[in-house]
């Protein structure tokens, strides 16, 4: 460590060294030469080198004054390097600290804009539940009708079904209507048959069958049958 200092109007340059062990204090003068003193001694060493150097006493008021004001500069030099380095330190540390308040800005920023991305998903996970819900009860709803559908028909099939074994299950009874219209069918062919043969002058009549029916008492009663083809007879025009 080095120091200037100023005594008696002249400059002075000191430096506290390591000598074997043992430090020692190197003053320099304006004019080159150079006072060595190691620590805890009264001797010191004066010259412009060690060589040439001639022993003094340091406890000299001369001597003794300029070691104490080099030892005071020195003093002074460590405690501005001491708040020179705590400055550094202040200085680094606020320099970290700005650093630290940028990330923290950042980290600010990007928590803002994940908890706007976190509630627009929220808003549309909750649009989907709702749409979820709407299709379920939608589909609900269409299954109930299908249901309701296939119920009506099975119920209509049923009803159908019951109805068919009912008709199935009653007694056949013979009209004689086939007969009558396999009857008629015969005679319109006979008659056109007729027709054909005599060019047309051919004349249907019809002949009415009266019937006499005996009744309670003795009496008879009269009974007009209904006509049938086999009673019509041809005649020419």
């Amino acid at each position: 460590m080095k120091a200037e200092f100023y005594y008696d109007c002249h400059k002075y340059i000191c430096s506290l060294v390591q000598v074997d062990f043992v430090k020692e204090l190197k003053i320099k003068n304006h004019q080159g030469f150079v006072l060595a003193v190691k620590q805890g001694e009264k001797i010191g060493l004066l010259g412009k080198s060690r060589h040439n150097a001639k022993q003094v006493d340091v406890s000299k008021p001369h001597f003794y004054n300029v070691i104490k004001a080099a030892m005071s500069a020195l003093e002074l030099e460590t405690r501005n390097e001491v708040i020179l380095e705590r400055n550094r330190t202040i200085a680094d540390g606020e320099e970290m600290i700005q650093q630290q308040n940028r990330e923290i800005r950042l980290l600010n920023e990007q928590l803002r804009i994940q908890a706007t991305q976190i509630e627009q998903l929220s808003r549309e996970n909750q649009q989907l539940s709702v749409q979820l819900v709407e299709k379920e009860i939608r589909e609900t709803q269409v299954t109930q009708e299908i249901e309701e559908d296939l119920a009506a028909e099975i119920e209509d099939w049923v009803g159908e079904a019951e109805i068919s074994e009912k008709i199935d299950e009653l007694p056949i009874i013979d009209s004689g209507l086939g007969v009558h219209l396999i009857e008629h069918q015969q005679d319109l062919e006979e008659v056109e048959e007729a027709k054909k043969i005599s060019g047309g002058d051919i004349e249907v009549v019809e002949l009415e069958i009266i019937e006499e029916v005996e009744v309670a008492g003795g009496e008879s009663e009269i009974k007009h049958l209904p006509k049938r083809g086999s009673q019509r007879k041809m005649r020419k025009k």
